[in-house]
């Protein structure tokens, strides 16, 4: 076998007293290995990666929405729509709304879990960019162990009893939670 790989090239610029040159230089598998980042290193920090970006645009969009418009806007939820009755997830847009513009108590009254989720969101944001700067692959494998092992379990459980809950509540007409159209 050759030592370089075949019809193989790297564009190389230099800067030198302020011009640039392009150069091209064969790339050798020994160079190739030293000039590259350690393997599947790009593709480990892929999922920090998406959750910072997908976690602080859920927060973003939240910080964003208008209070007045999302206590008066359309209820979404199809469940709702279908049955007349909340589901679990009904009112969680608006707590996200309530808490990113600091009013805990009226995000504790659209959706018990909301304000849950939300510091959930914050920490698993926290870490993302822990990983994505430091390097710490880990630390997000750590955590999504922890959210999706037992105790995200009992935090989903719990959420479905709130669900159920609520849902017999307004069925039967109680009053027990706030009403969220």
């Amino acid at each position: 076998t050759s030592k370089y790989l075949p019809y193989s090239t790297v564009r190389r610029v230099v800067e030198t007293g302020g011009r640039l040159f392009r150069m091209s230089t064969p790339v050798t598998a020994q160079s190739a290995r030293d000039s590259s980042a350690p393997p599947g290193a790009v593709r480990r920090r892929l999922p920090a990666l998406g959750v910072a970006t997908g976690g602080a645009a859920v927060l973003g969009v939240a910080a964003l929405w208008s209070t007045s418009s999302v206590t008066s806007g359309p209820g979404t939820c199809i469940f709702r729509r279908l049955t007349g009755l909340p589901c679990p997830g009904c009112g969680l847009t608006r707590s996200f709304v309530m808490l990113a513009h600091g009013d805990v108590s009226s995000a504790f009254a659209y959706n018990l879990v909301g304000p849950v989720l939300f510091v959930i969101l914050g920490l698993s944001i926290a870490i993302a960019l822990w990983v994505l700067v430091a390097g710490r692959d880990a630390a997000l494998s750590r955590w999504s162990s922890t959210v999706l092992g037992k105790p995200g379990l009992i935090v989903v459980v719990a959420w479905l009893a709130y669900g159920v809950v609520r849902i017999f509540s307004a069925g039967a007409d109680l009053g027990w939670f706030p009403v969220i159209t």
